[in-house]
């Protein structure tokens, strides 16, 4: 059998153990699994999502936020649209090319951006946003360490990293009840803060510098740095997938925690910087698939439209998917009522979701994202048209073969298969037609000539699959030539 590998485009189509060629389709353990579609659930924002949350209330149920670059929106559980609930400092001038940054401090949301106050929304009672008390300096970035809100990257001083009062997200007076500052001499500007219980790492752009909280004395903090030598390029990059472990993309190339694992050198590397649009790369933004166990890094290519590098974590496996989506996030169902679906299509033909989808129940965290024309939807829809392909692989020991037959070991229904050939290493490809399996056996009958030969295997959207391993090919041997 002729496995489909893990895909690794920086390496040759010639080794067995490595595939230059997938597309819509997620590593498992035993091979590839499908990519579910996005369905679209909400109406659209009036303008592009700039950060998407769900925040649970105490009495277990979820409230929906977006926001804009002006403005701050909740979905409406009724009809899906997203009334505005912006504080008075609205409308909002969040700086081009940046994001709201977002932390739950108690039952408190409080986000922040570069062009104006931090806001806060008490979750379970409030109505609308408000300017943080206290007149916290403008941040970038902000997350919660033990019982202090943290901001760093300080308009004006991209270097800075400021605490709160303890306990206290609206007390700002330094030197006062563990409000504290540090202006870092090295490692550059700020570019994320991975919040915790006892402190925080730092990513700066040419370093990393942990955080650690103190007891009491003069100090509610001291700082150390950890790698004075490897940082972050893409600050929207950094994806947790841990507690204290993150991937991220750096100048180099993909890597993991603050030692700088490289998890990309040799497999996707090479291929993502010649794929993506040089000009956009420190605007590489990751998010985490908790449930898939992904980091997807979403960039743009030179071709204008954007596209999706996965991470498995578990499996140390990378995946590539075609989806142009806008901002991604983890998001709480909002539970579809029959009211809501009428509301969400024309027509009860048209509404594609599944009677059993966690969508209609409501309450379930699930992967989701923005579409293009900024209406929030979850990746629970049928499978993706999917592409596997195998490695260039010579059949019969020094010789040419001739393949007469090939079953693809998977579980998918439907299907065809193409045989690619080459008649010398360094030769050109010839792709065969598409040949579907015949319904009795499965078997795709092929009369194919070559001293190479490989297989794509492609799967039409909506099929419903689990599990493609491979191709087994059944081929005599010829001469040489």
């Amino acid at each position: 059998m002729i496995p489909f590998a893990p895909f690794e485009p920086d390496r040759t189509r010639y080794a067995i153990d490595a595939s230059t060629a997938q597309i819509n389709a997620i590593p498992v353990k035993d091979g590839w699994g499908p990519l579910a579609d996005l369905v679209p659930v909400s109406q659209a924002l009036n303008a592009p999502c700039l950060g998407a949350w769900s925040v649970r209330k105490q009495d277990g149920t979820y409230r929906i936020i977006a926001a804009t670059a002006t403005d701050i929106f909740e979905m409406s559980a009724i009809d899906y649209s997203w009334p505005v609930i912006s504080g008075p400092s609205a409308p909002y001038a969040v700086p081009v090319g940046d994001r709201w940054s977002a932390t739950k401090f108690g039952q408190l949301l409080i986000l922040c951006n570069l062009g104006g106050p931090a806001q806060y929304l008490d979750v379970d009672v409030g109505t609308e946003f408000a300017d943080l008390p206290g007149s916290p300096p403008w941040a970038r970035y902000c997350a919660t360490i033990g019982e202090y809100l943290a901001l760093g990257y300080i308009a004006g001083h991209p270097n800075r990293f400021m605490l709160s009062g303890i306990g206290d997200a609206g007390f700002w007076t330094l030197g006062q009840r563990g409000c504290d500052l540090q202006d870092f001499a090295d490692g550059e500007e700020i570019m994320n803060i991975q919040g915790g219980e006892r402190g925080a790492i730092l990513s700066h752009r040419t370093a990393f510098t942990e955080i650690a909280l103190t007891a009491g004395g003069d100090y509610s903090f001291t700082t150390r740095v950890i790698n004075p030598s490897r940082g972050v390029f893409a600050p929207l990059s950094v994806v947790p997938i841990g507690p204290g472990n993150f991937v991220y993309y750096a100048q180099d190339g993909f890597f993991m925690g603050v030692a700088g694992q490289p998890i990309g050198a040799e497999r996707v590397d090479m291929w993502f910087q010649e794929l993506a649009d040089s000009q956009y790369l420190n605007q590489v933004r990751g998010y985490p698939d908790p449930f898939r166990k992904i980091a997807w890094f979403q960039a743009q290519g030179v071709t204008g439209e954007k596209f999706l590098l996965g991470y498995h974590w578990q499996l140390d496996r990378w995946c590539f998917a075609d989806n142009n989506v806008s901002e991604m996030c983890i998001m709480a169902t909002p539970g579809i009522a029959w009211d809501g679906i009428e509301a969400l299509f024309p027509d009860w033909d048209s509404a594609d979701i599944p009677w059993d989808s966690a969508l209609l129940s409501g309450g379930a965290l699930r992967f989701a994202a923005f579409t293009t024309d900024n209406r929030l939807g979850f990746f629970t829809g049928e499978p993706r048209a999917a592409r596997l392909t195998t490695a260039d692989v010579q059949l019969s020991t020094n010789s040419r073969s001739f393949v007469q037959q090939a079953r693809a070991v998977a579980d998918c229904p439907d299907f065809t298969l193409t045989a690619i050939t080459s008649d010398k290493h360094g030769g050109a490809r010839t792709e065969g037609q598409p040949v579907p399996p015949y319904p009795a056996t499965g078997v795709c009958h092929f009369r194919s000539s070559a001293l190479l030969h490989a297989f794509r295997m492609e799967i039409p959207q909506g099929t419903d699959w689990k599990h493609a391993i491979g191709i087994d090919p059944v081929a005599r041997p010829e001469g040489q030539r």
